[in-house]
């Protein structure tokens, strides 16, 4: 567990936060490893409780985490001309069976955890290719977190409330020809030897708002945003 990355980082990162003069308000006692998922040899998610106190009054702030370190989402829109070169714009979607929620085939742009090189555009090409079989250069990648928060935080917290998760959140537009497009639809993709069960789908990118992959409303929402900047 101390040598799982996602574990020292946060060490590091709450010793920070301990010894910092400007921030005295909490205190932290303990933390209690409840739970260690494996995949494989390496370790996959980690359950802990940090027992965590103001200062100025002795109450406990809450502080169960679910930790499973960093991912990697992608805005993938495809750009096509019809017969009016009228521009047309799809975002591939990813449908499969999502336990949690639970849902047997859950709408959302292409992710995956990170594998904690810190190459995240390589990591979200990777995904791309393995989930909808389009290949896509490191370099047509733009890395949308890092435009917007620069070096002040990881990326996006969908739940910091109980997780450490952080999502960089990148963007790629490709030119195709509309018959390629639609060839994509109901495609299968995914490893079917790591479980994974992957339905490809199509989506106007005006009307990606509509699904409920906090992913997708997040990566909209910073494509809006510096469309503008």
């Amino acid at each position: 567990v101390l040598e799982f990355k996602p574990f020292k980082d946060w060490v590091s990162a709450i010793s920070k936060e301990s010894y910092s003069v400007k921030k005295k308000e909490l205190e932290f006692k303990k933390v209690e490893i409840q739970n260690v998922d494996y995949f494989g040899p390496k370790i996959g998610f980690i359950k802990f409780k940090v027992d965590a106190r103001l200062i100025e009054n002795g109450k406990n702030v809450p502080g169960i985490v679910f930790m499973r370190g960093g991912s990697v989402a992608v805005l993938l829109i495809l750009r096509s001309k019809d017969e009016n070169e009228t521009v047309n714009e799809h975002v591939v979607l990813t449908e499969q069976p999502r336990i949690p929620v639970p849902s047997l085939a859950f709408p959302e742009i292409p992710a995956g955890m990170l594998d904690g090189s810190g190459n995240f555009t390589g990591k979200a090409s990777e995904e791309i290719r393995e989930e909808t079989g389009i290949v896509i250069k490191d370099q047509d990648l733009i890395d949308m977190t890092e435009l917007a928060y620069g070096n002040q935080y990881k990326g996006a917290y969908p739940s910091p409330g109980g997780s450490d998760e952080f999502m960089r959140l990148c963007l790629c537009i490709k030119d195709m020809n509309i018959n390629d497009i639609i060839k994509l639809e109901g495609k299968l993709g995914g490893l079917r030897d790591h479980g994974e069960n992957i339905v490809v789908k199509l989506m106007k990118l005006n009307e990606l708002w509509k699904i409920p992959d906090m992913k997708a409303l997040s990566a909209l929402c910073l494509y809006e945003a510096l469309k503008k900047e």
